[in-house]
Protein backbone atom coordinates (compact mmCIF):
# COMPACT_ATOMS: atom_id res chain seq x y z
CA UNK A 1 0.00 0.00 0.00
CA UNK A 2 1.05 3.55 -0.68
CA UNK A 3 0.69 6.45 1.73
CA UNK A 4 -1.77 7.93 -0.78
CA UNK A 5 -4.00 4.86 -0.44
CA UNK A 6 -3.88 5.11 3.35
CA UNK A 7 -4.81 8.81 3.10
CA UNK A 8 -7.68 8.03 0.72
CA UNK A 9 -9.14 5.49 3.13
CA UNK A 10 -8.96 7.83 6.09
CA UNK A 11 -10.28 10.91 4.30
CA UNK A 12 -12.80 9.43 1.87
CA UNK A 13 -13.78 6.37 3.89
CA UNK A 14 -13.16 3.90 1.05
CA UNK A 15 -10.19 2.84 -1.03
CA UNK A 16 -9.61 0.38 -3.84
CA UNK A 17 -6.38 -1.59 -3.38
CA UNK A 18 -5.66 -3.00 -6.83
CA UNK A 19 -4.05 -6.43 -7.31
CA UNK A 20 -3.02 -6.68 -3.66
CA UNK A 21 -4.24 -10.21 -2.88
CA UNK A 22 -2.36 -13.17 -4.35
CA UNK A 23 -4.18 -15.52 -6.77
CA UNK A 24 -4.08 -18.50 -4.40
CA UNK A 25 -6.04 -16.51 -1.79
CA UNK A 26 -8.54 -15.37 -4.42
CA UNK A 27 -9.09 -18.95 -5.60
CA UNK A 28 -9.48 -20.18 -2.03
CA UNK A 29 -12.04 -17.48 -1.23
CA UNK A 30 -14.03 -18.30 -4.38
CA UNK A 31 -14.14 -21.98 -3.48
CA UNK A 32 -15.18 -21.09 0.07
CA UNK A 33 -18.06 -18.90 -1.15
CA UNK A 34 -19.46 -21.69 -3.31
CA UNK A 35 -19.11 -24.26 -0.54
CA UNK A 36 -20.74 -22.00 2.04
CA UNK A 37 -23.68 -20.75 -0.02
CA UNK A 38 -24.45 -23.93 -1.94
CA UNK A 39 -23.17 -26.70 0.33
CA UNK A 40 -23.52 -25.35 3.87
CA UNK A 41 -26.66 -23.21 3.50
CA UNK A 42 -28.66 -25.46 5.82
CA UNK A 43 -26.13 -25.24 8.67
CA UNK A 44 -28.02 -23.93 11.69
CA UNK A 45 -24.95 -22.27 13.22
CA UNK A 46 -24.98 -19.34 10.79
CA UNK A 47 -27.45 -16.65 9.75
CA UNK A 48 -28.74 -16.75 6.16
CA UNK A 49 -30.85 -14.34 4.11
CA UNK A 50 -32.47 -14.91 0.74
CA UNK A 51 -32.91 -11.24 -0.05
CA UNK A 52 -34.70 -11.97 -3.33
CA UNK A 53 -37.28 -13.96 -1.39
CA UNK A 54 -37.71 -11.02 1.00
CA UNK A 55 -38.25 -8.64 -1.92
CA UNK A 56 -40.96 -10.90 -3.37
CA UNK A 57 -42.65 -11.14 0.03
CA UNK A 58 -42.70 -7.36 0.45
CA UNK A 59 -44.16 -6.86 -3.02
CA UNK A 60 -46.81 -9.54 -2.43
CA UNK A 61 -47.90 -7.69 0.71
CA UNK A 62 -48.19 -4.31 -0.98
CA UNK A 63 -44.73 -3.03 -0.12
CA UNK A 64 -42.10 -1.51 -2.37
CA UNK A 65 -38.52 -2.39 -3.26
CA UNK A 66 -35.81 -0.49 -5.09
CA UNK A 67 -35.97 -1.27 -8.79
CA UNK A 68 -35.58 0.14 -12.29
CA UNK A 69 -36.95 -0.72 -15.72
CA UNK A 70 -33.96 -2.83 -16.69
CA UNK A 71 -34.08 -4.87 -13.48
CA UNK A 72 -37.84 -5.40 -13.74
CA UNK A 73 -37.43 -6.72 -17.29
CA UNK A 74 -35.09 -9.56 -16.22
CA UNK A 75 -36.86 -12.82 -17.01
CA UNK A 76 -34.44 -15.51 -15.84
CA UNK A 77 -33.90 -14.30 -12.31
CA UNK A 78 -31.03 -15.02 -9.96
CA UNK A 79 -31.01 -14.83 -6.19
CA UNK A 80 -29.34 -12.45 -3.79
CA UNK A 81 -28.01 -14.76 -1.05
CA UNK A 82 -26.16 -13.71 2.11
CA UNK A 83 -24.57 -15.71 4.93
CA UNK A 84 -23.26 -14.11 8.11
CA UNK A 85 -20.50 -15.97 9.92
CA UNK A 86 -19.44 -18.36 7.18
CA UNK A 87 -15.97 -18.42 8.75
CA UNK A 88 -17.39 -20.51 11.59
CA UNK A 89 -18.41 -23.33 9.22
CA UNK A 90 -16.12 -23.01 6.19
CA UNK A 91 -12.39 -23.66 6.55
CA UNK A 92 -11.38 -21.71 3.43
CA UNK A 93 -13.16 -18.53 4.45
CA UNK A 94 -11.82 -18.97 7.97
CA UNK A 95 -8.28 -19.36 6.64
CA UNK A 96 -8.56 -16.17 4.56
CA UNK A 97 -10.07 -14.26 7.48
CA UNK A 98 -7.40 -15.22 9.99
CA UNK A 99 -4.24 -15.97 7.98
CA UNK A 100 -4.29 -13.88 4.80
CA UNK A 101 -2.67 -10.41 4.53
CA UNK A 102 -6.05 -8.74 5.19
CA UNK A 103 -5.34 -8.25 8.90
CA UNK A 104 -2.05 -6.52 8.12
CA UNK A 105 -3.76 -4.33 5.52
CA UNK A 106 -6.33 -3.26 8.13
CA UNK A 107 -3.57 -2.44 10.59
CA UNK A 108 -1.83 -0.22 8.04
CA UNK A 109 -5.01 1.63 7.15
CA UNK A 110 -6.00 2.09 10.81
CA UNK A 111 -2.51 2.96 12.02
CA UNK A 112 -3.19 0.38 14.73
CA UNK A 113 -0.87 -1.78 16.80
CA UNK A 114 -3.20 -4.82 16.65
CA UNK A 115 -6.18 -6.01 14.65
CA UNK A 116 -9.09 -8.29 15.62
CA UNK A 117 -11.22 -10.20 13.15
CA UNK A 118 -14.90 -9.53 13.86
CA UNK A 119 -17.03 -11.44 11.33
CA UNK A 120 -17.77 -12.00 7.66
CA UNK A 121 -20.63 -11.45 5.26
CA UNK A 122 -20.48 -13.97 2.43
CA UNK A 123 -22.78 -13.29 -0.49
CA UNK A 124 -23.65 -13.65 -4.13
CA UNK A 125 -25.80 -11.86 -6.64
CA UNK A 126 -26.43 -14.64 -9.09
CA UNK A 127 -26.76 -13.85 -12.82
CA UNK A 128 -29.95 -11.87 -13.35
CA UNK A 129 -30.40 -10.71 -9.75
CA UNK A 130 -32.97 -7.88 -9.75
CA UNK A 131 -32.38 -6.63 -6.23
CA UNK A 132 -30.47 -3.51 -5.30
CA UNK A 133 -28.40 -3.37 -2.14
CA UNK A 134 -29.91 -0.22 -0.67
CA UNK A 135 -27.47 2.40 0.57
CA UNK A 136 -26.65 1.69 4.22
CA UNK A 137 -23.84 1.72 6.78
CA UNK A 138 -22.47 -1.36 8.54
CA UNK A 139 -22.05 0.21 11.98
CA UNK A 140 -25.60 -0.53 13.30
CA UNK A 141 -25.28 -4.21 12.36
CA UNK A 142 -22.21 -4.68 14.60
CA UNK A 143 -21.81 -4.88 18.37
CA UNK A 144 -18.82 -2.56 18.34
CA UNK A 145 -17.79 0.93 19.44
CA UNK A 146 -14.83 2.75 17.95
CA UNK A 147 -13.51 4.38 14.79
CA UNK A 148 -11.12 1.66 13.60
CA UNK A 149 -13.66 -0.71 12.05
CA UNK A 150 -13.68 -1.63 8.37
CA UNK A 151 -15.12 -4.04 5.86
CA UNK A 152 -12.81 -5.58 3.25
CA UNK A 153 -14.78 -6.55 0.16
CA UNK A 154 -13.11 -9.30 -1.85
CA UNK A 155 -14.58 -10.85 -5.00
CA UNK A 156 -13.14 -13.76 -7.02
CA UNK A 157 -15.09 -12.46 -10.04
CA UNK A 158 -14.64 -9.61 -12.50
CA UNK A 159 -17.16 -7.08 -11.15
CA UNK A 160 -18.41 -4.29 -13.42
CA UNK A 161 -21.08 -1.63 -13.09
CA UNK A 162 -23.31 -4.01 -15.05
CA UNK A 163 -22.90 -6.82 -12.50
CA UNK A 164 -23.32 -4.69 -9.37
CA UNK A 165 -20.04 -2.94 -8.55
CA UNK A 166 -19.76 -1.42 -5.08
CA UNK A 167 -20.73 2.25 -4.68
CA UNK A 168 -19.64 4.56 -1.85
CA UNK A 169 -20.70 8.02 -0.64
CA UNK A 170 -17.29 9.54 -0.10
CA UNK A 171 -16.70 11.24 3.23
CA UNK A 172 -20.02 10.13 4.75
CA UNK A 173 -18.18 8.33 7.57
CA UNK A 174 -17.31 11.78 8.94
CA UNK A 175 -20.84 13.19 8.96
CA UNK A 176 -21.14 12.48 12.69
CA UNK A 177 -24.45 10.70 12.14
CA UNK A 178 -25.43 7.10 12.88
CA UNK A 179 -28.09 5.53 10.69
CA UNK A 180 -30.65 2.81 11.33
CA UNK A 181 -30.13 -0.52 9.55
CA UNK A 182 -32.44 -1.27 6.64
CA UNK A 183 -33.78 -4.33 4.85
CA UNK A 184 -31.27 -3.97 1.95
CA UNK A 185 -34.01 -4.14 -0.73
CA UNK A 186 -35.40 -0.73 0.24
CA UNK A 187 -34.85 2.02 2.81
CA UNK A 188 -37.39 0.56 5.23
CA UNK A 189 -35.63 0.20 8.59
CA UNK A 190 -35.56 -3.12 10.43
CA UNK A 191 -37.66 -1.46 13.12
CA UNK A 192 -40.31 -0.53 10.58
CA UNK A 193 -40.18 -3.97 9.02
CA UNK A 194 -39.98 -6.18 12.10
CA UNK A 195 -40.38 -4.46 15.48
CA UNK A 196 -40.31 -0.73 16.44
CA UNK A 197 -38.35 -1.61 19.59
CA UNK A 198 -35.34 -2.34 17.38
CA UNK A 199 -35.04 1.34 16.47
CA UNK A 200 -32.26 3.05 18.42
CA UNK A 201 -32.93 6.68 19.38
CA UNK A 202 -29.27 7.50 18.68
CA UNK A 203 -29.75 6.45 15.04
CA UNK A 204 -31.67 8.30 12.33
CA UNK A 205 -33.26 7.31 9.05
CA UNK A 206 -30.89 7.36 6.08
CA UNK A 207 -31.72 10.09 3.51
CA UNK A 208 -33.10 9.11 0.10
CA UNK A 209 -29.79 8.85 -1.70
CA UNK A 210 -31.09 6.58 -4.48
CA UNK A 211 -33.65 9.25 -5.40
CA UNK A 212 -31.19 12.15 -5.21
CA UNK A 213 -27.84 10.78 -6.35
CA UNK A 214 -26.76 14.10 -7.84
CA UNK A 215 -26.68 15.59 -4.35
CA UNK A 216 -23.99 13.19 -3.13
CA UNK A 217 -20.36 12.42 -3.95
CA UNK A 218 -20.76 8.80 -5.07
CA UNK A 219 -17.84 6.76 -6.38
CA UNK A 220 -18.22 3.36 -8.07
CA UNK A 221 -15.41 0.81 -7.82
CA UNK A 222 -15.48 -2.00 -10.40
CA UNK A 223 -13.00 -4.68 -9.36
CA UNK A 224 -10.90 -7.55 -10.65
CA UNK A 225 -9.85 -10.73 -8.81
CA UNK A 226 -7.04 -9.73 -6.46
CA UNK A 227 -8.44 -6.27 -5.73
CA UNK A 228 -9.57 -5.45 -2.20
CA UNK A 229 -12.14 -2.72 -1.56
CA UNK A 230 -11.95 -1.35 1.98
CA UNK A 231 -14.57 0.89 3.60
CA UNK A 232 -15.11 2.40 7.04
CA UNK A 233 -17.98 0.83 8.97
CA UNK A 234 -19.92 4.11 9.06
CA UNK A 235 -19.47 4.90 5.37
CA UNK A 236 -22.66 4.83 3.31
CA UNK A 237 -22.44 2.25 0.53
CA UNK A 238 -24.59 0.02 -1.66
CA UNK A 239 -24.85 -1.54 -5.12
CA UNK A 240 -27.19 -2.03 -8.03
CA UNK A 241 -28.60 -5.29 -9.45
CA UNK A 242 -26.58 -7.84 -11.38
CA UNK A 243 -28.08 -7.17 -14.80
CA UNK A 244 -25.83 -9.73 -16.49
CA UNK A 245 -27.24 -13.13 -17.34
CA UNK A 246 -23.93 -14.95 -17.56
CA UNK A 247 -21.86 -13.83 -14.58
CA UNK A 248 -22.31 -14.06 -10.81
CA UNK A 249 -21.09 -11.38 -8.43
CA UNK A 250 -19.69 -13.33 -5.48
CA UNK A 251 -17.89 -11.69 -2.57
CA UNK A 252 -16.88 -11.90 1.05
CA UNK A 253 -16.82 -8.78 3.21
CA UNK A 254 -14.30 -9.50 5.98
CA UNK A 255 -14.73 -7.21 9.03
CA UNK A 256 -11.76 -6.07 11.14
CA UNK A 257 -11.33 -3.83 14.20
CA UNK A 258 -8.33 -1.92 15.59
CA UNK A 259 -6.96 -0.55 18.86
CA UNK A 260 -9.75 1.85 19.79
CA UNK A 261 -12.59 -0.65 19.37
CA UNK A 262 -14.49 -2.19 22.27
CA UNK A 263 -17.57 -4.37 22.51
CA UNK A 264 -20.88 -2.50 22.57
CA UNK A 265 -24.27 -4.18 22.24
CA UNK A 266 -26.53 -2.55 19.64
CA UNK A 267 -30.19 -3.48 19.93
CA UNK A 268 -30.55 -2.54 16.26
CA UNK A 269 -28.25 -5.37 15.13
CA UNK A 270 -29.89 -8.52 13.71
CA UNK A 271 -29.47 -11.75 15.72
CA UNK A 272 -25.99 -13.28 15.59
CA UNK A 273 -26.36 -16.71 17.20
CA UNK A 274 -22.88 -17.79 16.09
CA UNK A 275 -21.38 -15.15 18.41
CA UNK A 276 -20.41 -16.98 21.59
CA UNK A 277 -18.56 -14.93 24.19
CA UNK A 278 -18.98 -13.32 27.61
CA UNK A 279 -18.04 -9.75 26.66
CA UNK A 280 -19.79 -6.76 28.20
CA UNK A 281 -20.01 -3.19 26.97
CA UNK A 282 -16.58 -1.57 27.11
CA UNK A 283 -14.59 -4.82 27.06
CA UNK A 284 -11.70 -5.22 24.62
CA UNK A 285 -12.50 -7.72 21.88
CA UNK A 286 -9.61 -10.16 22.38
CA UNK A 287 -11.19 -13.62 22.72
CA UNK A 288 -11.75 -16.76 20.66
CA UNK A 289 -14.81 -15.22 18.98
CA UNK A 290 -12.93 -12.09 17.88
CA UNK A 291 -9.33 -13.27 17.58
CA UNK A 292 -6.28 -11.04 17.17
CA UNK A 293 -5.02 -11.67 13.63
CA UNK A 294 -2.16 -9.17 13.44
CA UNK A 295 0.14 -7.25 15.80
CA UNK A 296 2.70 -4.61 14.92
Amino acid sequence: MSEEEVRTYREEGAVKLSAILAPDWVTRIGEGIDEALYGQWQDERVVKYDTSELADMLLANGGTVLSDARAAAIEKRGRFLTMIGAWTVNDKIRDAALNSPLGYIAGRLFGASKVNFYDDQTLTKEPGTREYTAFHTDEPYYHLHGDQVCGMWVSPDIVTEESGAMRYVRGSHRWGTYFRPNSFVNQQTLGELLDPSLDDDAQVHLPDIEGNEGDYDIVTYPSNPGDVLVHHSNLIHGSKPNYLGDRARRAVSFRYAGDDVTYHFHKSAPPQPHHRHALKDGDVLDCDQFPVVWRR
